[in-house]
């Protein structure tokens, strides 16, 4: 059974390795361990049998707040773990306040654009040149709940 919740500090090897297999420009356990000391910063984990699935985290601006870090494990994508990963997160952000979330996706990461458009994220922008290592486009993202 997959279980979603708030990352901890056990989890912070874990999570730097899964963000270095899935992206060329990752957050290293130093970046991870002071996110979680920080308020403005939500990190949530989906854990099966001890081991690290998925994880995802916000940062927190008063009543908004920007998606970041959203990463499976190459041999666990596809189960929808990411989409309820991002339901408890979202929910947790949404209990605490906030009431728009946001984000950024590379324009060719179709898969990850069919899940946020699936938790209703709407392309509203694009940024131009945004991403590098390889360069590409980011699509912007918005949900709102008012």
């Amino acid at each position: 059974m997959i279980a979603y919740r708030p990352m901890q500090e056990a989890d912070l090897e874990a999570a730097a390795a899964l963000e270095a297999a899935a992206f060329s420009r990752p957050w290293q356990r130093k970046d991870f361990a002071d996110a979680l000391q920080s308020r403005n910063y939500l990190y949530y984990v989906a854990e099966e049998d001890g081991r690290l699935l998925a994880m995802a985290g916000l940062i927190l601006t008063v009543d908004e707040a920007d998606l970041t870090n959203v990463t499976t494990a190459e041999d666990c994508r596809g189960r929808g773990i990411a989409a309820g990963l991002l339901r408890a997160l979202m929910e947790a952000a949404r209990a605490g306040g906030i009431h728009a979330f946001t984000l950024e996706v590379r324009a060719g990461n179709a898969a990850a654009i069919r899940l946020y458009e699936s938790l209703g994220f709407v392309r509203e922008g694009i940024r131009k040149h945004f991403y590098t290592a390889p360069a590409e486009d980011a699509y912007i993202y918005w949900l709102r709940e008012k």
